[in-house]
């Protein structure tokens, strides 16, 4: 049996709609108070494209007010599941609109295809804009999604003037790690960067009018986000960019698979994944990515110059976040945390500890069975949460050795002073936090020995002291990672310990001999500048897209 459409009286005495289901259910179109308190959403919309579809219609109330000012020069498809929505706001919506060229429903799509691609063809190169209406878009997502497919032979128009620079990217920018560097690395490829500011609070449909508009009007040869910042929850950038042609590149600096979690049912096959750590690739490519390549982290030169470097004032120090547990509590409460979990995480997060290449993804269940500790759940959202505390657990528990080992060597950290007491008593010496892009390059010259500790999502890559710290200058002794041992040549351009007692050592060696750490940052250093700053990541991230 087929859902039904029923079309009622409001309380505010309008008219509403619901859809009913075989197994009476119901879904709700419209307010069942005051169904024109949709127009709201839309205060902001304005018509743009030479060819607006409106996807969706209801009863029409979220454009009701804003038919009007459509340009008669624009042409209109409206598209509604139901013929009863469809002829009702044809009748009351669009009456003696001499702009409108396609009605289509479920019922009738097959006959109407032809004249909707007939409209395509006349139009070459019309920017089209599109206008859902949510309630309906997500009850038939399908029938939505097959008649937009209608439209993807559209060509995007070109933009005017031509674009001064080699190329364009969109790139979702706010104050998220990493985006002002990949701003600074385009322009240097002569890519233009053409900035999506994602912190700026929008509606569902005004993101999506912005979006569709900012493409089309600019037209980007790719689209570039950090961790997927700046993605809508409901799959629209995915959707847009996919039916414009348009390549999108995410750059996962972070486990990808929390991240990925919501939205696993969205990724298309014009999207690509870069990662900073291998091991995470080849679930990218089963998620769906049409490609997922390695792409580790690096430095800007801009932000950490090697210019005039001060005499060190502190002879060790490391810096960075304690990671205690004001993160750990942000983490536990995306799932259905429980106390009575605290052993399993103890037990997986020192395996992690003892192995980096320990596979938690697989062995928790066992661990869990092994304590006699029984899981409140099963599902994967929960689970994934739970594998991520684990880790970050680990990380924590593994900063908190190292330098609580290297008290007697002088040891001193920089950044979450409250944090580090908490995690290793009132002696720890502190200091204030340190902001990256204007205090960090000061904070690493001021340390003679800057100890890298990494974290343990990332079995095998390295992160942005071992580039940073060399390039302003200064020398870095790391844990050692697999990753160093494939960008840099380790003894001559790297320096690495592989436990306390190792590390203990190496802090006396380098300390006592002046010569071999000032060598070890200038070869360092000639490295990083000839192989591992932004451009060189950008460049291959472009190499990949032509």
């Amino acid at each position: 049996m087929r859902d039904s459409l029923q079309i009622f009286t409001a309380q505010n005495g309008q008219l509403s709609a619901k859809v009913l289901f075989a197994n009476d259910t119901a879904r709700h179109l419209h307010s069942l108070v005051d169904p024109s308190v949709e127009t709201g959403l839309y205060d902001g919309l304005s018509f743009w494209g030479d060819i607006i579809v409106f996807v969706g219609l209801g009863l029409g109330y979220h454009i009701a007010g804003k038919i009007s000012s459509i340009p008669k020069r624009c042409a209109i498809i409206a598209i509604d599941y139901y013929d009863e929505l469809l002829q009702h706001c044809q009748g009351r919506l669009f009456n003696g609109l001499a702009t409108i060229a396609a009605f289509v429903s479920s019922s009738n799509i097959q006959d109407m295809t032809p004249a909707v691609k007939s409209i395509l063809s006349n139009n070459p190169g019309a920017s089209v804009q599109i206008v859902k209406h949510p309630a309906s878009y997500s009850l038939h997502k399908d029938f939505y999604a097959s008649a937009l497919d209608l439209l993807a032979t559209a060509p995007l128009p070109r933009p005017s003037p031509p674009p001064a620079a080699a190329d364009r990217a969109m790139l979702f920018h706010g104050n998220f790690f990493l985006e002002e560097e990949v701003r600074s690395a385009l322009k240097t490829c002569a890519v233009e960067p053409v900035l999506f500011d994602y912190n700026n609070t929008r509606s569902m449909a005004a993101y999506e009018d912005e979006i569709q508009r900012l493409i089309q009007d600019r037209r980007p040869s790719f689209v570039l986000s950090i961790n997927m910042k700046g993605f809508d929850a409901n799959g629209a950038l995915e959707d847009i960019t996919a039916r414009l042609g348009v390549p999108v590149v995410v750059w996962f600096v972070d486990d990808p698979r929390p991240i990925l979690m919501h939205r696993l049912s969205y990724v298309k096959n014009n999207m690509v994944a870069a990662c900073w750590e291998k091991s995470y690739l080849p679930y990218l490519q089963n998620a769906g990515f049409s490609k997922a390549i390695h792409a580790p982290l690096a430095t800007d030169p801009g932000l950490f110059s090697s210019a005039s470097v001060p005499a060190p004032q502190v002879n060790l120090g490391f810096v960075g976040t304690a990671m205690v547990d004001g993160y750990a509590g942000n983490i536990r409460k995306k799932f259905l945390w429980s106390e009575s979990l605290s052993p399993l995480v103890e037990l997986v997060s020192d395996r992690l500890l003892a192995d980096p290449l320990y596979p938690a993804e697989t062995e928790l269940l066992a661990c869990a069975k092994a304590l006699s500790v029984s899981l409140p759940f099963s599902d994967e959202r929960n689970l994934t949460w739970l594998r991520t505390l684990c880790i970050h657990t680990a990380s924590m528990k593994k900063r908190k050795n190292i330098i609580g080992g290297l008290f007697n060597e002088g040891m001193e950290t920089f950044g979450d002073p409250e944090g580090w007491k908490s995690l290793l008593g009132p002696r720890v010496r502190t200091h204030p936090n340190v902001d990256y892009r204007h205090g960090l390059r000061g904070a690493y010259r001021d340390i003679r020995i800057n100890v890298n500790i990494t974290s343990c999502q990332m079995p095998s890559a390295i992160n942005q002291r071992v580039f940073d710290i060399p390039c302003c200058g200064s020398f870095v002794l790391s844990d050692d990672q697999k990753d160093l041992h494939e960008l840099f040549d380790v003894g001559k351009e790297a320096a690495v310990y592989e436990s306390i007692g190792d590390l203990k050592e190496k802090l006396r060696f380098y300390q006592s001999h002046e010569p071999q750490r000032l060598s070890l940052i200038e070869a360092a250093r000639a490295r990083i500048m000839n192989e591992h700053t932004y451009v060189h990541r950008i460049r291959r991230i472009l190499d990949l897209l032509r």
